[in-house]
């Protein structure tokens, strides 16, 4: 975990350019939680982005609406197993049409592949948008991927622990950026503006239990088998033990839900299982009332979302079965870590940071800062196009 202390070294000048650099961003879908991103890089003057997508739904995962993009280009894909072929990412590399071309960076996408090759061919410009090395590897897996990876002019990557790991795997350091990843921060500071001024109407997540004075733990994600829900059930059922009980609030379905119903009636838990909720002042509500944010398992952009309405989040601590965004977190300040897959660990460091008496109000302010200072789409933005005028030799 980093702290999130200083800005980063953006153009603070307003470079103008003879004309606006065109560039294609390709995905194979873009989620909904990409639309802050999006809308802050469809800000800029120096670049217009073509934003390729399917404009389709895939696997539950719901895609942006086209015409909130200020351009977009309808690119389908299929999959043959789990290899993915998108004809319009090879035929935006060869167009020529583009001053650089920024692709998804999967393993598994085939026609980045071919599409990267041929872009640079060509002389464009490829930058790949990844996770990138999530942790240590060797042998075949880490030449692949390193491989795949030298396609791009740069790297740009969510998190400065994936950099570390690149340049620990022999990528030339140079070429990698980091740019963080972001939700939408201005509808959180909105929303948490009119809780706080009363103009929104009440949600207060408490109300949901017998007893509302208890610490309330929430976690907004899909009730799955990777969410680990199981180990914050007996760590709950450990503090109820110690005379520390706690209220657990889980706002999403999916399939563990039944099974984890059943434990937490028979273990005798206070646990309400809120559904799935696809209405942000609500759920904005849900985890700005809430104590803590617990995910058991990998965080993710979980971290965003709860920092952003000022609720610290508690993780696991094993950074190679992490997501980026645990880098977020600072020990403390704006969450903690558990040992990874131990319930006793996850109570101790549930009852230790509910046992600190930390300034409630201090904590919400320094958990939004993380996400004003780094977290954000402003912030990603200004960063994308930071690389892109340095790969065009435009900086």
């Amino acid at each position: 975990m980093n702290g999130n202390s200083g800005q980063h070294a953006l153009r603070r000048d307003r470079l103008t350019l003879d004309r606006p650099l065109r560039v294609a961003v390709v995905y194979h879908l873009w989620p909904h939680y990409r639309s802050a991103v999006v809308a802050a890089m469809d800000k800029s003057t120096n670049i217009q982005y073509d934003f390729y997508g399917s404009g389709l739904p895939y696997q539950g995962i719901k895609h942006m609406a086209p015409e909130s993009f200020r351009s977009f280009v309808k690119a389908p894909f299929r999959m043959v197993g789990r290899a993915m072929w998108q004809p319009k990412a090879v035929s935006a590399a060869v167009s020529g049409n583009y001053d650089a071309l920024i692709y998804l960076a999967d393993l598994n996408f085939v026609s980045t592949w071919v599409a990267a090759v041929l872009a640079r061919l060509r002389g464009r410009p490829v930058l790949f948008w990844a996770h990138g090395w999530l942790k240590p590897e060797s042998g075949m897996k880490r030449r692949i991927r390193n491989l795949y990876f030298g396609l791009a002019n740069r790297m740009m990557l969510y998190a400065e622990r994936g950099k570390r790991l690149g340049v620990a795997a022999g990528y030339p350091e140079s070429q990698i950026a980091v740019i963080y990843n972001s939700l939408d921060v201005e509808a959180a500071d909105s929303i948490v503006a009119r809780i706080e001024s009363g103009a929104l109407a009440s949600v207060r997540p408490q109300s949901l239990f017998a007893d509302p004075s208890l610490p309330l733990l929430i976690c907004t994600a899909r009730i799955t088998p990777l969410c680990r829900f199981d180990l914050l059930l007996k760590a709950a059922d450990m503090l109820k033990a110690q005379g520390k009980p706690v209220n657990i609030l889980l706002v999403g379905d999916g399939p563990e839900r039944p099974p984890l119903e059943a434990s937490a009636k028979e273990l005798g838990l206070s646990v309400h299982f809120y559904g799935a909720c696809y209405d942000e002042e609500i759920t904005g509500q849900l985890i700005y009332h809430a104590d803590l944010t617990v995910s058991p398992g990998k965080i993710g952009l979980t971290a965003m979302h709860s920092l952003g309405y000022g609720t610290p989040a508690i993780t696991h601590d094993n950074l190679d079965q992490q997501m980026p965004e645990v880098e977020a977190l600072t020990d403390g300040v704006t969450g903690s870590l558990f040992r990874c897959d131990d319930a006793s660990s996850l109570a101790a460091a549930i009852s230790d940071w509910l046992a600190a008496g930390r300034d409630r109000q201090v904590v919400r302010q320094n958990c939004r800062a993380a996400v004003h200072d780094r977290w954000n789409p402003d912030v990603q933005a200004a960063l994308i196009e930071q690389v892109i005028l340095e790969v065009t030799g435009n900086a």
